[in-house]
């Protein structure tokens, strides 16, 4: 079985839009999950949304060195637009 990159399309999760390449990217290292690794708990779950808001939160502040209200005020419209958080 190929990689899923070289299947066509690369998976983006559905709640941070990571994309996930290997199957330790995937939430519960399972190739069919929408969620990614960072997203899901060790089963491949969706964590809270409050959870995946702070672990996004938390990445853009270390990453992209932003302040936390900047962070905080990107990831709330950012999550808005994922299908996960839609609604």
């Amino acid at each position: 079985m190929l990689p899923v990159a070289f299947c066509g399309t690369m998976k983006k999760c559905e709640s941070c839009g990571m994309p996930m390449e290997a199957k330790e990217d995937f939430g519960g290292g399972k190739e069919d999950n929408k969620y990614c690794v960072y997203c899901t708990d060790k089963d491949g779950n969706l964590k809270t949304r409050d959870e995946v808001r702070e672990g996004m939160v938390s990445f853009y502040m270390k990453s992209k060195g932003m302040e936390r209200a900047v962070a905080e005020k990107f990831v709330d419209e950012y999550m808005k637009t994922m299908p996960a958080w839609k609604d």
